[in-house]
């Protein structure tokens, strides 16, 4: 079970358009399949962006990944407050009721750090992502904090990727596309 870890795309998904250099919480991997959220991929929207009930959010959305990219989707540290959430980790949580965790930010009970927002997520069918972990084409983590995954930047695969020894680094170096190196 991989939920709760973190894949690290390899760099075999160099060129892959959606998952290269991406770095994914996993939220579920059962029996039906794996779903998880790309944590590194910022969209230029802003929460205030999409729905009018977000008006004043100044608060980033990231790509959760090329499935269902008009569902709106969120992670957070709060579970007293949002209990109606999935568990990921110790404290970390996959939210379900969107408008709670929007009057929540409105009223300043949540903290932009404490919660993440992603269009769309990254699904795999029942197998799927086992095969492509076999496949190395994902590593698996399970060393993170909280604070990290919801506030990522641009270097978190390459320090990620990192984490997995010296025979990495050469690759968390490399462009976007190596083929133009």
């Amino acid at each position: 079970m991989n939920k709760g870890k973190i894949l690290v795309s390899n760099f075999t998904l160099l060129n892959d358009l959606e998952f290269n250099k991406a770095v994914i919480i996993m939220v579920k991997d059962d029996h039906e399949g794996s779903i998880g959220f790309v944590l590194n991929k910022k969209t230029k929207y802003l929460l205030s962006d999409l729905n009018e009930s977000c008006k004043g959010l100044k608060i980033p959305v990231y790509e959760g990944g090329p499935v269902m990219m008009d569902s709106l989707h969120f992670i957070h540290m709060k579970t007293s407050l949002l209990n109606d959430s999935i568990k990921i980790t110790e404290d970390l949580y996959w939210g379900i009721n969107y408008n709670n965790a929007v009057n929540l930010l409105k009223q300043q009970k949540i903290k932009k750090t404490e919660i993440k927002f992603f269009i769309g997520y990254s699904g795999w069918e029942k197998n799927q992502l086992k095969s492509e972990i076999e496949e190395n084409s994902w590593l698996i983590s399970s060393k993170f904090k909280n604070k990290d995954i919801l506030n990522t930047e641009n270097e978190f695969w390459k320090s990620k990727l990192n984490e997995f020894g010296e025979y990495y680094k050469i690759w968390s170096n490399s462009p976007d596309n190596p083929n133009l190196n």
